[in-house]
């Protein structure tokens, strides 16, 4: 997996689920015999601080050496195609957007870190740190910021063609207006 899936991933897996201890509920009687109430009972995850440093490194092998570096290239590159007409909004958009993007990733990869730790046991994550060490591994990462670039650019194609082609039939279907406004047509009697 590469480190761009693995952030979509970590934002979902983090958002969906909380991370550090595990949790069992267990139902207890209720005081002066009333109905069972649900308790949680938490018990620490002992293996989770090792796995949390293994899934840093892990995370920081997979991401490649040069990563940050690499992403803001990129991301200058996508700027150039945006922001090719000008303008004090242009000028503004790329002066201010790559940093804040940097920031942001630095965040979500600083937030993938439970998410790996919960997921992953210590065999798996240990297997993938070896594997990233390896020629073969440090080639795959260093490849993940134009992997990413290229999945980004296919899932727009894919994406703009999917809503045009769903906004397309929902039009079909129902009045969407000039303005672009949906509502139901009038039923036919």
């Amino acid at each position: 997996m590469t480190i761009i899936h693995n952030l979509a991933l970590g934002v979902a897996l983090v958002s969906a689920f909380g991370w550090g201890t595990a949790a069992l509920a267990q139902s207890t009687e209720a005081p002066n015999g009333g109905e069972e109430r649900l308790q949680v009972v938490v018990r620490p995850d002992e293996g989770l601080a090792r796995r949390s440093v293994l899934a840093r490194e892990l995370i920081n092998l997979s991401a490649g050496p040069n990563f940050m570096k690499e992403f803001e290239q990129a991301m200058s590159e996508q700027l150039d195609g945006i922001t090719q007409k000008g303008g004090e909004e242009a000028a503004w958009i790329r002066t201010n957007m790559p940093p804040m993007l940097s920031r942001m990733v630095v965040r979500l990869l600083d937030d993938m870190v439970p998410a790996y730790a919960e997921l992953y046991t210590e065999e798996e994550l240990r297997g993938q740190i070896d594997f990233y060490r390896s020629p073969v591994g440090r080639a795959v990462a260093a490849k993940a910021i134009p992997l990413g670039v290229a999945v980004q650019e296919s899932q727009i194609e894919v994406m703009t063609s999917f809503m045009t082609e769903l906004q397309g039939k929902y039009c079909a279907r129902f009045d969407c207006g000039e303005a672009g406004q949906t509502g139901a047509k009038p039923s036919r009697r």
